[in-house]
């Protein structure tokens, strides 16, 4: 077993409420590099403690710094990031081997044309803010985050919806930064996983935290078993598929293509 995994697998069996009682300082993260997504699927296979990304007691449901999963990954090469070119990016998260994370969430972030630097000192995160952005967050740097609102892209999960210690909603599902300039939209699921598909997602670097979903203590989220706190999950990043047309958009088409059906069948009578 890597050292990395090691060493979360260890966080695990501890408990996160353990790891509250041993340290309240600020906590550095280091982040695992996935590497340049340009169309070819990136598939990273880990273990993560159940409640990483949501837990921090009753009615705070923060993230932890400390056992959550960090990843580095740049969309697009050298010259899209130049270019400023876009991509159409699906992010899952789904729970595999014999200890699945069947509830788990992630949070994007982003640096923008600047490379990721991991790194920063802080405890706990809001999983639907940036830094600076008015939340736990305001005075801790996440790396090179980029300041405020749009420093943060998006977020799935498919456990509990919950609220945050900051007042924030954050539903089952999954939502995006609707004002952003780094995307032009997005879609999120909770079937089969966490999804979220980025469109338009500009070439650039991208901070990812990830982790289990068990917020407000629930009953039918925790576990008990310490052998059975560290959960397996397969982390994967694609090429999204094309954004569906609405219905009406449908609707409209099929009425135009009757009406030239109708003027030709005239044409020829």
């Amino acid at each position: 077993m890597k050292k990395n995994n090691l060493n979360k697998a260890i966080l695990g069996l501890l408990g996160v409420a353990t790891l509250s009682a041993v340290s309240l300082q600020a906590q550095a993260f280091t982040a695992t590099d996935l590497g340049t997504f340009t169309g070819t699927t990136i598939t990273q296979n880990d273990v993560t403690p159940f409640k990483s990304w949501s837990d921090y007691g009753t009615n705070v449901n923060y993230g932890w710094v400390h056992t959550a999963d960090w990843f580095k990954l740049q969309v697009g090469s050298a010259a899209d990031i130049t270019a400023g070119n876009t991509l159409n990016v699906e992010f899952k998260l789904a729970g595999s081997g014999a200890k699945p994370l069947n509830t788990g969430g992630f949070t994007l972030w982003t640096s923008g044309t600047a490379a990721t630097v991991a790194g920063g000192g802080f405890h706990e995160y809001n999983q639907v803010r940036g830094p600076n952005d008015g939340g736990i967050t305001t005075n801790n740097n996440i790396g090179n985050v980029v300041s405020g609102h749009n420093g943060w892209v998006g977020y799935a999960q498919n456990g509990l919806s919950f609220t945050n210690g900051d007042g924030d909603a954050v539903a089952n599902g999954g939502a995006w930064n609707t004002s952003s300039p780094y995307l032009t939209g997005g879609a999120a699921s909770s079937v089969g996983g966490a999804t979220l598909d980025l469109y338009g997602l500009k070439a650039g670097y991208y901070l990812i935290g990830l982790g289990g979903v068990c917020p407000d203590l629930n009953a039918g989220c925790m576990l008990t078993d310490p052998t059975l706190f560290a959960r397996n999950y397969t982390f994967t990043v694609a090429t999204a598929a094309p954004v569906p047309l609405p219905a009406a958009v449908w609707l409209m088409m099929g009425g135009l293509m009757g009406l030239l059906g109708l003027q030709k069948r005239k044409v020829v009578a």
